[in-house]
């Protein structure tokens, strides 16, 4: 399906502000879409003909599921977590990461463009952002003050 740049990073968003916006006001059970929703934002960057290399449509995949994981985080439940309610999130993180690994590796190799330097870089660069965001936002939205 061939789709402009524009048109992708505006539908992007949309489906971004609408996880978030349905994880304020339908909880607990909008939690759960999380796989979904970063299943379908990745597939669109992935599977459709816009006109991205694989370095960027492997940095924008990693892009659009960190900020959905980081709205979750701050805005679902009043951004107060326990850590209990915090390994929700991260096991439902994981379990929409493997169908989203699943497709950026069919991506990858299917596109003939590229040579295998590349491709093997475009994978590694988003093991390597989901790796960071994971080590540097493992306890937003804890409430600490239940702790002390």
């Amino acid at each position: 399906m061939k789709i402009q740049k524009i048109t992708l990073i505006g539908l992007l968003i949309v489906i971004l502000a609408l996880s978030i916006i349905s994880c304020i006001f339908l909880l607990p059970n909008a939690i759960l879409f999380i796989p979904l929703t970063i299943s379908l934002m990745t597939g669109l960057i992935i599977f459709t003909d816009n006109g991205f290399n694989i370095l960027i449509k492997s940095s924008l995949s990693y892009l659009f599921i960190g900020l959905n994981d980081i709205g979750i985080r701050l805005f679902s439940e009043g951004g107060k977590h326990d850590f209990e309610g915090n390994g929700l999130i991260v096991l439902l993180l994981f379990i929409g990461l493997v169908p989203c690994f699943i497709m950026l590796l069919i991506g990858v190799f299917r596109d003939k463009d590229y040579s295998l330097w590349i491709k093997a870089l475009s994978i590694a660069i988003f093991i390597l952002l989901i790796c960071v965001h994971l080590i540097l936002f493992q306890t937003l939205g804890v409430d600490q003050s239940r702790y002390q």
